[in-house]
């Protein structure tokens, strides 16, 4: 192959110039010409300078002459200007040319460029979209204040700081009185009018030290950083005193009110979810002296978590009488009714007060040590369990089960699962680990980013649960091994009359499927929230339109009743979402 050919080929496929030692302009062939508008007779012989965009600093060059003068190779992104003014971006390698007099000087460059513009305005164009997703998945759709994941992550930024400052704050979380009765008097368009105006006074006393986050609900999230104490604790007050103006509902002047709990760091917590805690059980005492008022969580509180520890007394002691149950509730996939998948619900068969739902004992999830002997008793349930379906031909793709932070902490759960895999003989690719986004924040991210892909790698789906609810940020798509969103089911109750609703659910599935994951749909109760779900390519649904979580032992009937559901449908988006997904398989498959 000789030179001339070589030459040919790399004038066909690139943009080539050659400068002397002093950047003068010595050759440049025709896609050169093509790409920078100018002729040849317009470069040769003058500075590369002329190219130059004004987007690099001085030191871009410098850098860049640095490393060439010195007789080595340099290589990097370029953006440079054509000669009607607009710009363009090369990938572009120098390579120094040395003297044949064996001085080991250099005497000129060969620049070899490819046009890389069109993918660096897809880049721009994606990190506006990020951008813009970012800020949504900061701000509280209603209210437009930040949401509870930018509140956790304020919190975590200030407490690095004031531990390096010695310095204090106080984090108060505020609920509006008798919010509940509001909604059901009046109805929940007048109750989000309500939280909207609410929120709009309080946006009014934000300054630099003072944030304030809608948490979710009727509940809010509020960050003082003042000088002092004092000046913290009179800030609380003057809140209230916002609160507790007048509001005009249905031309009937009304007057609310609502309830506060403080938490001082350090004194009471040095950590982000203690210092929430502290401040839970302060609003709790602040409700429990009749409302309309702040309390700053102090040693009488302490009854609280006497309560509190009986609670998990009691639950670790269920543990061991094995009257911790679990319930299995199904996942359809429309596009094949064969294909179901379970989630495995928990319930405490309590002695005395009978079967109870998580809402009941969550306190005890906020315990990391009877979170961990937790996980370690559900997985050994749920292998049981699932060995008892398949013992009774129960056809299943999946089961989901939910984990915490505290399953990721040391290797007993992961070590127990290989191992269980193997001892049972089912395999890893038939679970489903389901995380909320909470535990993707903090100081463990790291470790848990590890441990999910361990679990991934082993053939685990990993679902990301609640999504949409608070915590949401794109990065932990892109970051985090996530196969699978599950939207919550509060985007998913109003979906038949909510337009913001229906954009946000569009919106989730749209991100999804251009990541290349799946999604599920929680809470689903009526034939048309699954019909507009479907039509919206919605992968799977879950909720009580099919089925409540039932034992093991009763999933066979539920099964069986399942394919009527679907004969209630009106077919047409039923077919349509079955026939692009299959359109979509033959499509991969090609």
């Amino acid at each position: 192959m000789n030179d001339k050919f070589i030459r040919y080929a790399l004038d066909n496929s690139a943009i080539v110039a050659m400068t002397d030692s002093k950047g003068t302009i010595t050759f440049v062939n025709q896609k050169f010409c093509e790409i920078s508008g100018y002729g040849e007779k317009e470069l040769i012989g003058f500075n590369h300078r002329i190219l130059r965009s004004g987007i690099h600093h001085k030191e871009f060059f410098l850098q860049m002459y640095r490393t060439i003068s010195a007789g080595h190779i340099w290589h990097g992104e370029i953006c440079n200007r054509k000669k009607d003014g607009s710009l363009y971006w090369v990938d572009t390698t120098i390579v120094p040319h040395f003297a044949e007099s064996g001085t080991g000087m250099v005497d000129g460059y060969v620049a070899i460029r490819f046009d890389i513009s069109t993918r660096k305005d897809l880049e721009k164009e994606l990190q506006i979209n990020i951008s813009n997703l970012e800020l949504t998945a900061n701000t509280d759709f209603l209210t437009d204040l930040p949401n509870r994941r930018l509140f956790c992550k304020h919190i975590e930024e200030l407490i690095k700081q004031s531990s390096k400052k010695s310095e204090t704050f106080h984090i108060a979380i505020l609920d509006i009185d008798m919010f509940k009765e509001i909604n059901d008097s009046f109805g929940h368009e007048i109750g989000d009018y309500l939280l909207k105006i609410i929120a709009s006074r309080l946006k009014s006393i934000v300054s630099d030290r003072v944030f304030i986050a809608r948490l979710g609900g009727d509940e809010f999230g509020i960050i003082l950083n003042k000088k002092t104490s004092i000046k913290n604790l009179e800030f609380c007050e003057k809140i209230l005193e916002t609160v507790r103006e007048p509001i005009k509902i249905d031309s009937i002047i009304r007057y609310c009110s609502a309830s506060m709990g403080c938490a001082i760091f350090p004194q009471h917590g040095q950590n982000r979810p203690t210092l929430l805690q502290a401040a839970d059980i302060a609003l709790y005492r602040a409700k429990e002296l009749g409302r309309n008022r702040f309390k700053v969580f102090n040693n009488q509180t302490m009854d609280v978590i006497k309560s509190k520890s009986q609670i998990l007394s009691d639950f670790n002691l269920a543990l061991k009488n094995k009257e911790v149950k679990f319930f299995y509730q199904p996942i359809l996939y429309p596009s094949s009714l064969h294909n179901v998948s379970f989630e495995a619900l928990v319930r405490w068969d309590h002695p005395t007060l009978g079967l109870l739902n998580p809402g009941s004992f969550h306190t005890v999830f906020t315990d990391p040590a009877t979170c961990a002997v937790f996980g370690i008793y559900m997985l050994e349930s749920i292998f049981e369990d699932m060995s008892i379906m398949l013992d009774h031909g129960i056809q299943f793709s999946r089961v989901g089960i939910n984990l915490t932070d505290a399953d990721f902490r040391s290797d007993a759960f992961i070590d127990l699962f290989s191992r269980s895999c193997v001892e049972t003989g089912i395999g890893p690719e038939r679970f489903c680990v389901e995380v909320t986004e909470s535990i993707l924040l903090g100081q463990e991210q790291k470790r848990i980013e590890q441990r999910l892909r361990q679990l991934h790698t082993m053939g685990v789906e990993i679902a990301l649960d609640d999504f949409g609810t608070g915590y949401a940020s794109l990065t932990h798509l892109r970051e985090f091994p996530i196969d699978r969103l599950k939207i919550d089911q509060r985007f998913v109750s109003n979906i038949e009359t909510s337009t913001d609703d229906q954009v946000i659910v569009h919106g989730i599935i749209d991100i999804a499927h251009g990541l290349g994951k799946t999604v599920t749909a929680e809470g689903v109760e009526t034939i048309q929230q699954a019909k507009t779900l479907l039509s919206m390519q919605c992968d799977s649904l879950q909720g009580w339109l099919f089925s409540k979580a039932y034992p093991v032992v009763n999933l066979a009937s539920v099964l069986k009743k399942i394919p009527d559901v679907f004969n209630k449908f009106d077919h047409t988006s039923h077919k349509k979402h079955k026939n692009k997904h299959k359109n979509k398989n033959n499509h991969d498959n090609n």
